[in-house]
């Protein structure tokens, strides 16, 4: 591999772990500031919004794996998108204080739909 296929694969990977976290991000500060009660009670993360931020995640996911199938293009588009899952499921089991608030069940499922999500990005892009 050349530098440059090198340097497009890391932008994909940067892009597509930036654009799902910051769409995340935003979500739950929006959710958290119109419906506070809705996410949490007694600084515990309700059922309700676990499922709520599990459908978010999945529409995270489809946006970043689109963008970095768009920064990729159709070239180790198998690399590319194995990596934006690892790095994005790497990521959510890193943050020890959202996995216990969460449960297990949750970092599953979350796990899972990283992975279809980024699947998903990838084939509205490249068909």
């Amino acid at each position: 591999m050349s530098i440059i296929t090198l340097s497009f694969i890391a932008l994909a990977l940067f892009l597509g772990y930036t654009v799902a976290v910051a769409l995340s991000m935003a979500a739950t500060f929006g959710i958290t500031a119109v419906l506070p009660n809705f996410v949490a009670t007694d600084n515990r993360i309700r059922r309700g919004y676990k499922y709520t931020q599990d459908a978010v995640w999945l529409v995270c996911a489809m946006a970043g794996g689109y963008v970095a199938s768009l920064v990729n293009g159709e070239s180790h588009e198998w690399l590319v998108g194995s990596g934006l899952v690892a790095i994005l499921i790497a990521v959510l089991w890193m943050n020890a204080w959202e996995m216990r608030q969460r449960g297990l069940g949750h970092q599953l499922v979350m796990s899972f739909v990283s992975a279809v999500g980024v699947a998903v990005g990838f084939l509205i892009h490249l068909r």
